[in-house]
């Protein structure tokens, strides 16, 4: 598997999943959703792979969202299809048949930490900074990001409202429970690594000079299970059924 924006590889039964534009923070193009997809579709028929680790690399981020570049380029009409293609790609990823581990370093906003949210679970490292940040790009200073200069939000429509798109406002909720995801949501506060831990957004969080280490004992462990049974595990949880009778040996 060869890609442009992303690096793969597969080693041990653990497919490393890496988001691989670090000079620009990983943030997500058109060509990143497409081989998102692509990675899932050949991924779920690899009975090599036990579990995905998702990853950013560089030092700095985890994945800071849109790219900026492509969200300044959009048409108005390409602006409601740039919201489909996210939550099909990010469901992809979610219905992964193997266990998936979001493993966050640095930043991870807006759409970065909707792309976390698809994983199974997340863990990160104590430099994390996390948050749904959108609704802050139309908010008036001191609260809008300083790099947008008092500029308008070019993802505020002229009538309604705006929300992240890529599947956070129904994501979040389950990790974290409505009020909580709430506060997130109104304020586009971004937590640190122990704040995500309280509020259960994240289950683990690891020293950021012992976090490669940590993550691939994690993965090591879930990739030596059995692969039906990670896969029965991960339905049944999610499909919220029990396993009532087993099938006949």
């Amino acid at each position: 598997m060869t890609y442009e924006t992303l690096d793969v590889r597969i080693e041990d039964r653990v497919a490393w999943l890496t988001l691989n534009r670090p000079e620009k923070l990983n943030a997500l193009t058109p060509e990143s959703m497409t081989e998102l997809r692509r990675f899932c579709t050949e991924t779920d028929d690899d009975e090599n792979v036990h579990a995905v680790v998702l990853r950013g690399a560089g030092e700095r981020a985890f994945c800071a969202g849109m790219d900026l570049k492509w969200s300044e380029g959009l048409t108005k009409r390409e602006r409601i299809e740039q919201g489909r293609l996210g939550e099909k790609t990010f469901s992809m990823l979610e219905r992964l048949s193997v266990p998936v581990i979001a493993a966050v370093h640095g930043y991870a906003v807006g759409g970065g930490l909707e792309l976390a949210l698809a994983a199974d679970f997340i863990v990160c490292a104590d430099n994390a900074k996390m948050g749904l940040v959108e609704i802050t790009l139309s908010a008036r200073p001191p609260y809008q990001p300083k790099y947008m200069k008092g500029e308008p939000d070019p993802d505020q429509p002229e009538v309604g409202g705006s929300a992240p798109g890529w599947g956070g406002v129904k994501r979040l909720p389950k990790r974290v429970g409505k009020a909580r995801a709430k506060e997130m949501l109104f304020t586009g506060i971004q937590l640190d690594a122990a704040r995500a831990l309280e509020l259960g957004l994240v289950n683990s969080v690891f020293p950021a000079d012992e976090f490669d280490k940590q993550v691939a004992a994690l993965a090591e462990r879930i990739g030596a299970m059995n692969r039906y049974n990670l896969r029965l595990v991960k339905e049944l949880v999610d499909n919220e059924y029990d396993w009532i009778e087993p099938h006949p040996s």
